[in-house]
């Protein structure tokens, strides 16, 4: 089984995914641009010094979806692909 499903082609080159088992959606362009509505960290990074250093709430609910870590109860939408990825997330967390 896919670990992404495409959930909607908004243009040709931008497209909406979705992750199978997390539900957490994003919004790509066909230039590389990745929009999320939930903070994330590459999975190398560290959730703990996120939570110590950058404004990860210590009882935060995180979710490992592809290479990124997301942070799903915050929700920070600040562009078009932001919110393309807010209104099709089904992960259970803050929208």
């Amino acid at each position: 089984m896919k670990a992404e499903i495409l959930i909607k082609q908004v243009t040709p080159n931008v497209a909406v995914w979705r992750n199978v088992k997390t539900g957490v959606a994003h919004a790509q362009s066909g230039s590389g641009y990745y929009g999320s509505c939930h903070p994330n960290i590459h999975h190398t990074g560290s959730v703990r010094g996120m939570k110590d250093h950058f404004g990860w709430g210590k009882r935060d609910r995180c979710v490992r979806s592809g290479s990124f870590i997301y942070n799903i109860d915050k929700c920070v939408v600040s562009d078009q692909y932001d919110e393309l990825a807010r209104q099709n997330c089904q992960c259970g967390g803050v929208h």
